[in-house]
Formats: C-alpha cells, structure tokens, sequence
C-alpha cells in the first residue's frame, strides 16, 4: 500500500482573530478547494467529538462547523456530518451530536448528521509496510463519499502525543469497544487515510489542548486555524506549530512511509511563516496513563482490563488512583466506565 504525491501539499495557517468563516473561506480557497467539491459531490465532515458535549479545546467548535456546513450549502450536493460512539460505551455518537447542537445546526444548514455506528459497516485488511492489519469502516465511507473533510482540534494526546486528523480517522471505527484494537495503531490509522483519502483537513485551534488529551487537558486560546489538503502534512505541521518533532512521532512517521504525505515544511507550500505561530506543548501523564499504555501493545491484556468478568473489579481499584482530573470526567459521564486515553 503506497501512494503518491507529486505535488507539494498545501497549508493554510492562520490566527482567526475576528470571523472564524471568514479565514475559514480563504483557507479552502488558497488549497483550492473546487478540485474536491462540486454540486455533485457527497461530502462527509468528521469532527472530533470526544465527549458528549463541547469543551474548548477537547472537541471540534460548533461555530467553526456551522461556518464550514454554510460555506458547502449549495457548493456540494449532499454533505454529512456523522461521528460514531464514544469508546468504552462511554457515550452514544447521539448524544455528541446532540450535545454539541449538530442536529439543529446540520438541519438549518441543509446538512445531514448521523451516527457511523448505527450504519452497515465492512471489514478491511491491507499490509501496511510489511505489517498485516485490519479496521471495520462504514460503508457509507467506503463506498458513497466523494470529499471526505476531517475537522479535529489542535491537542496533545497521552499515548500518540498528538491527535490531528490521522488520529481523528480513528473516531471512523463504528466499534464501540475500538479500544481493544489499539495495539498496530500507527498502522491501522495508515489504512484508513488510504482508503477515506482526506481530501481537506481543518485543523481547529480556536482552543488548544495541552498538558493532557484527548478528553481533558489545559485549553489554551490560540486562535488558530489550518486548512490543508493532505492529512500527514496538515498533522506534521500542527505537531511543529505545538512544539514537537513529527518523525517522532509514530504514526505519522509511519504515513509518510507509505507514501501519504509529507513531514517537512520544505515538501509543503505554506501562506505563511509557520514559524512565528510555535509554541511548547508539553504532556503530563498519570498513572493511569502509563498503566493504558501496556493496553496500546497487547489485545489480551486490553480485553481482560475492559471487557470480562474482572472488569468492574479492575476499574473499581483504578478508581482509587485516578488524577482529580480522571475522577472529573467519570463523573460528567454520569458515571459510566471512564474510557481513559483512547
């Protein structure tokens, strides 16, 4: 599985101060947006809803959707908004689309939103160099989108140091309990960009997420906005503007292996001096997060620890070493199993 890229993928990086639609537009027009859209195309947005409700920095702002959803009205002939069900049952994908206002805002906008986990899905399975792996992707994406757009946030994550676009794919898995399949998951996420192809990504970075993610963390006004067209530059370059090294970090070394996109600056045209926009992001890990670690390697562990008889008792003593900020977001999820850092 190799693909390639001639020409040098395109970045747009701002500091959305004043009309968040406004840079938006002229972010899809410097990438050239009218190569992917069109009054036929099928457009599907996926934003990086991680919890039920909108928190600054750790989801995708709903007025940075509302603005993307206006500028597609009448651009695109169907365009969809879908996530699917939080990991661990942590959450229905119907309650993040509830709760982020995506129902009312898809419906005044003309778009749809639904729920990836609700949809039929298909098993796929590729080597992705030399690695042999598999993920269960909804055949709506599959089979009937022409312009897939991911929407994430600019965060740090606990275990992939960060959570861009490729990492935003993941949310695409339908399964529920996709936190058993993390082990491979540099590579899984490779075989998902190539067969979804991202063909706009827009990085949210009105807030920020530092110290901790996905689901908590220091949110940090940045005012930033990148809209790029290929999903390993844009992430490669939001890791630089936070600070870190994108060979690094594994799977968008592994990406760019397989021929994806690029990792350095020199291979991208970019708007601006991206330079000016870097600041040092930094990742706190708890001992719960380094415990979740040993999970990322190992199916049977994960499977024991989540999903078995011993998980109430495992999860009840975890409680007693959990982080205030750990015990906060099991307690806004009403108490259900705290999913931890998937």
């Amino acid at each position: 599985m190799v693909t390639e890229n001639k020409a040098k993928s395109r970045i747009f990086l701002e500091r959305a101060d004043g009309d968040v639609k406004a840079s938006l537009e002229r972010g899809l027009r410097y990438i050239d947006w009218d190569r992917f859209v069109n009054s036929k195309s099928t457009v599907f947005i996926k934003p990086n809803f991680t919890f039920p409700r909108h928190i600054k920095g750790v989801t995708t702002s709903p007025e940075l959707l509302r603005g993307l959803l206006q500028l597609l009205k009448g651009k695109a002939g169907r365009v969809i908004l879908g996530e699917s069900d939080g990991a661990n049952h942590a959450f229905s994908a119907e309650e993040a689309l509830k709760g982020h206002g995506m129902y009312d805002i898809c419906r005044e906008e003309g778009a749809e939103a639904v729920s990836l986990s609700k949809m039929p899905s298909t098993t796929i399975e590729s080597a992705v160099p030399g690695k042999k792996v598999k993920v269960q992707l909804p055949d709506l994406l599959l089979n009937e989108v022409d312009c897939f757009i991911s929407v994430p946030v600019f965060k740090v994550h606990a275990m992939t140091t960060v959570t861009l676009s490729l990492k935003n794919s993941w949310g695409c898995v339908p399964d529920t309990m996709r936190c058993l399949q993390h082990q491979d998951l540099a590579y899984k996420l490779a075989l998902i960009a190539s067969r979804l192809k991202p063909r706009i990504v827009i990085i949210d970075g009105l807030y920020s997420l530092d110290k901790h993610g996905p689901m908590y963390g220091e949110p940090v006004r940045t005012n930033l906005l990148l809209v790029s067209d290929n999903t390993v530059a844009a992430d490669a370059l939001a890791a630089m503007v936070m600070g870190f090294s994108p060979s690094g970090i594994q799977h968008l070394a592994v990406a760019q292996k397989v021929g994806l996109g690029p990792l350095s600056p020199a291979d991208m045209e970019i708007n601006t001096d991206w330079s000016k926009y870097r600041r040092q992001f930094r990742i706190e890990r708890t001992l719960i997060d380094r415990a979740s670690g040993l999970l990322f390697h190992s199916g049977l562990l994960a499977k024991i620890v989540m999903d078995s008889a011993l998980t109430p008792l495992i999860y009840g003593i975890a409680g007693f070493f959990r982080s205030s900020d750990e015990k906060k977001v099991a307690g806004q999820l009403g108490n259900r199993r705290y999913p931890g850092p998937y």
